[in-house]
C-alpha cells in the first residue's frame, strides 16, 4: 500500500500520522517525506504508527536511522499509536527499549506481543 502521510504543525514541532506499508519497496517515498522535518531543528515530532499495516526489516532501520537522524537534529521523536504489525516486529526484535516510547497494546492484541526480550536472567 502507497504510503501517505498527513503532518499537523503544533506550536513544539509536527504531530505525523503515517499510513501504507513500511516496506523495502516504499523507503525511498518515506524518506522523501521524512526530508521535509529538516527544517525543525530542536522540535517535538510525533509519528502516529497506528496507520502502517506492514512493516519488514527494511522499515525497522529506518526507524531506527529517523531515531538516531532526530537526535543529530537536536529533535525529539516519539512513535506513538504503534500498529499491531510495528509491536510484532519490535516485540521480535527486542527494540522496544531502543526508542524508549510507551507502548499501549489493545487488550485483544495483548496474547500476540510478549515484550520480554531481555527481562528474563540467563541461569
Amino acid at each position: 500500500m502507497e504510503p501517505k502521510q498527513t503532518i499537523q504543525n503544533t506550536k513544539e514541532g509536527m504531530d505525523i500520522q503515517w499510513h501504507g506499508y513500511l516496506t523495502v519497496p516504499f523507503i525511498k517515498e518515506w524518506l522523501t517525506y521524512t526530508n521535509q522535518w529538516e527544517t525543525q531543528k530542536g522540535k517535538k515530532i510525533i509519528l502516529h504508527l497506528n496507520g502502517i499495516e506492514r512493516i519488514d526489516s527494511s522499515g525497522i532501520q529506518f526507524l531506527v536511522f529517523l531515531k538516531k537522524r532526530s537526535q543529530t537534529n537536536q529533535q525529539i521523536l516519539s512513535l506513538t499509536n504503534h500498529s499491531l504489525p510495528v509491536l510484532k516486529v519490535l516485540d521480535l526484535l527486542g527494540l522496544v527499549s531502543f526508542f524508549g516510547d510507551r507502548i499501549k497494546v489493545k487488550k485483544e492484541h495483548s496474547n500476540e506481543v510478549e515484550f520480554r526480550y531481555g527481562t528474563r536472567k540467563v541461569s
